[in-house]
């Protein structure tokens, strides 16, 4: 089977690392380097690419996909434009994604031009438990199996979504780095990327604290959760992480668009909220006096912050979540200026 150009080729796409310069790093002063993982170059524009070549080759690999016909999936966008786009390179499978009825239309259309079925969840349930009832059960370590030719890969859950990313994101981020980070930082959807990274860094690093940025309650961006939201996840992303951060809607909004005024980048929402995230987490041990713990031998502290996706698909939720005095520089506040 011609797995295609992107799959045949999966480890090899540009990660690119770069500096956050001092205009968007507040803590220069305090010795510390702040640096961006922009996983929108690779194939379909996010990291879920990798994400769901594991799913795909790891359920291949344990010949689950025999007679399968449907991948069934819960989605927020990503990790659904990139299933249903890679799906038929393992075969002749059709793609039935449960979406919540508000998914933004940037991220709709594309569904819909991959020949995604989009379904919303059955009355009572999640959208990840319907698709985990519609397709088998959902991953199980033991007898993981479809249903009547419907199989769920279940990226909540599944740790063949987390292997990719011990395999090739945190090696791709280590070759790039001037020296090794002693903080890592990423916001929390299924937790898969977190895991994965965290458990190469940790193998390869000993002293490293990983981060995990949550939603504030009651708070929305597409792709990361409140803590709350959490509770149908399984992968082991607490296990994987030292500690956790929670972040609000709009001061995320407003730090991606910073980082296109000041470097020319196009991060979406959930890249700023990590990149928030890595800021409120170093102020908390600023404030309680243990910013030293986070300081590598030579007396240095270098954050490394996953960016997951453009911002391409949420201009609707630009404008919905950001007032028009922040949509330009010269009128918006800087981002950290809406955490303390």
């Amino acid at each position: 089977m011609d797995r295609g150009y992107y799959i045949k080729n999966w480890d090899k796409w540009p990660l690119p690392v770069v500096p956050v310069p001092n205009e968007l790093n507040p803590f220069v002063s305090d010795r510390v380097d702040l640096s961006v993982a922009l996983a929108y170059h690779l194939p379909y524009e996010n990291i879920k690419f990798l994400t769901v070549y594991g799913l795909l080759a790891g359920a291949e690999s344990r010949g689950l996909l025999q007679g399968v016909h449907t991948l069934v999936e819960a989605t927020s966008g990503n990790t659904g434009v990139t299933l249903a786009a890679m799906a038929n390179s393992f075969g002749n499978l059709h793609v039935k994604l449960v979406v919540a009825p508000d998914l933004p239309d940037g991220k709709r259309y594309p569904l819909i031009t991959a020949g995604a079925e989009m379904i919303p969840p059955e009355n009572g349930l999640s959208a990840i438990a319907t698709a985990r009832k519609l397709g088998g059960g959902g991953w199980k370590p033991e007898n993981w199996h479809a249903d009547n030719g419907y199989l769920n890969l279940d990226q909540y859950a599944n740790l063949d979504g987390a292997k990719p990313h011990a395999d090739f994101t945190a090696p791709k981020i280590m070759e790039q780095v001037p020296y090794p980070p002693t903080v890592f930082v990423a916001g929390v959807g299924t937790g898969g990327t977190l895991v994965g990274i965290s458990d190469y860094m940790r193998r390869n690093l000993g002293k490293i604290a990983v981060v995990g940025v949550l939603l504030s309650p009651g708070q929305e961006i597409p792709g990361v959760r409140d803590l709350n939201h959490m509770k149908e996840i399984t992968l082991p992303w607490r296990e994987a992480s030292n500690d956790y951060i929670e972040i609000d809607t709009r001061p995320s909004y407003l730090a991606s668009l910073w980082f296109n005024w000041i470097m020319g980048l196009t991060p979406g929402p959930s890249s700023g909220f990590a990149y928030l995230g890595a800021l409120k987490f170093i102020n908390k041990h600023k404030m309680a006096g243990t910013l030293d713990s986070l300081r590598d031998k030579q007396g240095r502290i270098h954050a490394v912050i996953l960016f997951p996706d453009g911002n391409r698909p949420y201009g609707d939720r630009y404008m919905a979540n950001l007032p028009f005095d922040y949509l330009k520089p010269s009128t918006a506040p800087l981002p950290w200026k809406l955490l303390w």
